[in-house]
């Protein structure tokens, strides 16, 4: 089974305006995704209640796709924002990926600034 399993260490966002549904050139959110300067992971958001787009890899690019509706988007940015380290992991026979953060002690909390 043919598994890409990466950190991610750097992200980039892309939002589209204008134009209606059927012009559109690319899903209204892309986020892309490296591990340091290696893009291995573009994220799609597409809107609530539409059928998605199946998964894809690349296979020239090495470059997996992973589709989410939109209404997980603050979640995922959330977590690329917000912890560190993250994960990316995608299985072809499974046509599945995921991302996960490292192991986090329980009750960390977020840390605060001493002003």
């Amino acid at each position: 089974m043919k598994v890409i399993d990466s950190e991610i260490t750097q992200y980039w966002i892309h939002f589209q305006a204008g134009n209606d549904e059927p012009k559109r050139v690319y899903p209204p959110v892309i986020v892309k995704c490296y591990d340091h300067d290696d893009f291995i992971l573009q994220i799609t958001f597409h809107p609530d209640g539409k059928p998605l787009p199946e998964n894809h890899y690349d296979v020239r690019n090495k470059l997996v796709y992973l589709r989410y509706p939109l209404s997980m988007y603050h979640n995922i940015i959330d977590t690329l924002r917000n912890e560190k380290p993250i994960y990316f992991r995608w299985t072809r026979e499974l046509n599945m990926g995921f991302l996960r953060t490292g192991k986090e002690p329980v009750g960390e909390g977020e840390l605060e600034a001493a002003f």
